[in-house]
Order: structure tokens, then sequence, then C-alpha cells
């Protein structure tokens, strides 16, 4: 179950009077060649001038697919400069390509353990200006294809050692994939000068309620780590329930809705974390230097036994009848936590903006999703309302390119016109 949609800020002040040495210092300041930017909190009403269509411009997906051309388990799509969408559909381990207008094309790749082939797809995204780099986390490695298809290299991103190699295809020698049995990574995005931004991998635990610290990093392209930008906390998680079928013992894991976590993208040239216990968002160089602090105000509050029951009944009610006691046994056990998530996820703008979701609480829920959209420096433009339940893999100049999951879980990737205007 996933919360909301998706170190310490001078904005955490809650509503009492401030002393006058503590009023926010507003705007954009350079420390020791870190942009530091600080924010008011907006006002509900105060939107700009871009608006996202009502209905997509193109839909690819339908419920009567057949089963070799079902999406399923999308994990990322792209937009290519030519208007072709490639989807990463893990369903069928394959890249799914589709023309401007969402039209079948081709598939590259495919489930295998070859070159080229995969075992997971977790990320699909332009790499250089001709190529695309493919993330299969499963066994521990990136491959890289040319826009027309073709397989370039494979190359490892397990925990490295000094034996490193690279699998080729075509005529090219193989040099030796690395199979040790270390954790891989996971690819998070790509920086324009092709450093990669990733994290380990997860793990899940069987009892209790726990956090997973994540080691985030910047990679060169043939998995050599250039610089760790450290561990920071995965979503709070609960586990419980235990129970058996066959010789297997099963356990039933929750994200908390109210659960902080840890949210990331890419910003133009920057990798981004951002922890979500307070309204700080940390930008970094492709060497590791941190380039940029954006901060925002925002109001800290601890939810509610009922909110917090409200929310797991509704949670329930949307399962299998089957699954629904040992759910709600689980979730009757779900300690609260301390504070709502200050932010819901944040994406990259291909302008060099940056998009912030707000975190819904219970009583503060907008028709669709709500996020406050930040320039190049980290300033504060205004708020931009997208349809609900999306999940955003792009946002270009006049597009956006997410996934939507019906109430019959069938997947789609739509593509909506963003318009911008003063």
């Amino acid at each position: 179950m996933l919360g909301g949609a998706i170190v310490a800020s001078c904005g955490d002040r809650g509503t009492d009077a401030m002393p006058l040495g503590d009023v926010p210092r507003y705007g954009v300041r350079d420390s020791a060649g870190i942009t530091i930017a600080e924010n008011p909190r907006l006002a509900p009403d105060s939107r700009l001038g871009w608006t996202v269509g009502t209905d997509p411009l193109v839909s690819i997906g339908t419920a009567e697919a057949t089963l070799d051309f079902q999406l399923h388990g999308i994990e990322d799509a792209t937009r290519l400069a030519d208007g072709r969408i490639v989807v990463a559909n893990g369903g069928s381990m394959e890249l799914l390509v589709f023309d401007a207008t969402g039209q079948y094309l081709t598939s590259w790749g495919g489930e295998g353990e070859g070159p080229g082939e995969f075992a997971d797809l977790n990320r699909v995204r332009p790499w250089a200006t001709d190529s695309l780099i493919a993330d299969d986390p499963e066994q521990g490695r990136i491959s890289a294809f040319d826009l027309e298809g073709n397989h370039g290299w494979t190359v490892s991103l397990r925990s490295r050692s000094e034996v490193s190699g690279i699998v080729a295809s075509g005529l090219q020698a193989i040099m030796g994939m690395m199979g040790f049995g270390m954790s891989p990574d996971v690819v998070i995005g790509i920086l324009p000068d092709g450093t990669l931004f990733t994290r380990d991998a997860e793990f899940w635990r069987t009892e209790g309620f726990w956090r997973q610290d994540h080691v985030y990093a910047l990679r060169t392209v043939d998995g050599d780590t250039r610089a760790s930008l450290g561990k920071h906390p995965g979503p709070q998680t609960f586990s419980g329930g235990s129970y058996t079928q066959g010789n297997t013992v099963y356990f039933t894991t929750l994200r908390h809705p109210f659960g902080q976590t840890t949210h990331t993208t890419v910003w133009g040239d920057l990798a981004v974390i951002g922890r979500t216990e307070v309204y700080e968002i940390r930008a970094y160089r492709s060497d590791g230097s941190l380039a940029r602090i954006v901060r925002r105000d925002y109001e800290p509050r601890t939810p509610t036994q009922a909110e917090q029951n409200d929310s797991f009944r509704r949670y329930v009610a949307g399962l299998p009848a089957e699954r629904r006691a040992r759910a709600a046994e689980v979730t009757a056990k779900v300690p609260l936590v301390d504070a709502f998530p200050a932010f819901a996820g944040a994406v990259g703008g291909t302008l060099g903006h940056l998009w912030v979701a707000e975190f819904e609480r219970p009583g503060e829920e907008h028709d669709g999703t709500l996020w406050t959209v930040f320039d190049r420096e980290g300033r504060v433009l205004g708020l931009v309302e997208t349809p609900d339940d999306l999940t955003i893999f792009e946002i270009g100049e006049d597009y956006i390119l997410a996934k939507v999951t019906d109430a019959l879980n069938i997947e789609y990737v739509r593509l909506w016109g963003l318009t911008r205007s003063e």
C-alpha cells in the first residue's frame, strides 16, 4: 500500500506567532557555492497559468489486448524526439515501441539472460543523443540500444571488484558478466552527461514496523562509483500476519499510508534527494557536490487514529474478498506515525522546472494531484493540478507522459497536453 500519491527546514514553525528574529528570510542566496532557496507556502489559489488537457492526446493499452501484447508491470516510459513512445513493459520483459499516435510498432529485448535480454525492467531513459539505457535490477545490469532497437552493450551494476566486464552483442567478444552474489543497484535516472543516479535494491523484513536505509550513488556508465550520496531511509513499512500455503510462509506487508520516505528524481543536470520529514530537497552535481537546497514552509501535523483507521478501512474494502479479513487483522496492529510527510513526490521537467507533489492529508483532498513548481534556482513559481492517480514518467515542454491503472487493474500509458501560459 503506497502512501499519498507517490535537513532541517526553517519553515517548520507551525501556526504559533513567530518572534521577529525567526521570520523566514525568503529568496535565493549563495552559501559557499551552494544555492539555497527559501520559499513560503502558497495559498491554494496561487495557480500558474498552466493547464493539463482533460483528455489524453495518446492512450496506449486496452483491456482487449492479447496476452502477447498486454501492458503489465509498466515501470517507465519515455518519448523520443520523433514522437515515438518506448514503454518498459515488465510483464513481457520487453521495450515496446509505439508511434506518435499510440500505434504499436515493434518490441526490443525480451525475457532471458543473454545480452539485451531482461529478468526485470525498472527504467528506460535516453542516453547520449542516439541511444536508450534500460535497467534490469534483477540481474544487476543495464543495456544500451540505439534508436532502431539494436543492442549495443550490457554492463553490470553489481558491487564492483577489481574484475569488471561488459557483455557485447553481435560479433563482439563476451568479456564476462560479473555473477557475484552481491546486491545490484537500481537506476533512478540518468544525468545529461551520462552519469547514472542509483540506489541499492529493496529487501523485505517479515515482522514489525521498519524502514530500510538505501545507499545512493552517482556512477559512470560502466558501473564504477563516481560519488556516494550517502544513506537515506526508505518508506515506513509494517510486516505481519504470517500464514502458510503449502511449504511456504507468507507475510502481509503494508507501506504506511502516512509514512515518511525519501523521494528522488533528476532535475536538469542534478540528482535530487528529498526526505519527507521536512520540506527540504537537496540537489547534487554529477561529481557528488551539493549544488542546491530548496526549502518551503509547511505545517507539520500528527495523524489521528481515526484518520489512519479510515485510510486502512478504504484500502481493505478495495481488496478481493478472500484477502480482506487477513489484511484487516494486520492493519489493526500498525502504529501511528509522528507526522504526515511534507510532500508526496518530485519530478524534474525538461525545461528545468522541479515539480513537487503535495501530500494530501485527510480533509485536504483535491480532485487531482496538486504540484508546487519551482524554477531552475529553486524559486517557487506557483501551483499546477494534474489528473489524479498518475504515475508520471516525464514532463516535457508541452506534454506529460504517465501511467494510469483503471478499476480492473488494466494499465495504460497516456500522454496529456500541457499548455503553459502566463
